[in-house]
C-alpha cells in the first residue's frame, strides 16, 4: 500500500465539473512530451 498514490478527491471533483462545464482545456503538448520521456525512459532501462 506504500506505493499506492493519494487521491485528491477535491481536485478530482473540481476537474470532473470543469469538463462537464466545457472549461478543463488540455495541453496535448505537454503530455506528448511526457509521453516521449516515459518511452525514451523505458527503452533506456531495457538496454541496461
Amino acid at each position: 500500500m506504500e506505493n499506492v498514490p493519494v487521491i485528491d478527491h477535491a481536485r478530482v471533483e473540481a476537474i470532473k465539473l470543469a469538463i462537464s462545464e466545457g472549461k478543463f482545456s488540455v495541453n496535448a503538448g505537454a503530455i506528448a512530451d511526457s509521453l516521449l520521456a516515459s518511452v525514451k525512459d523505458l527503452v533506456q532501462n531495457q538496454k541496461a
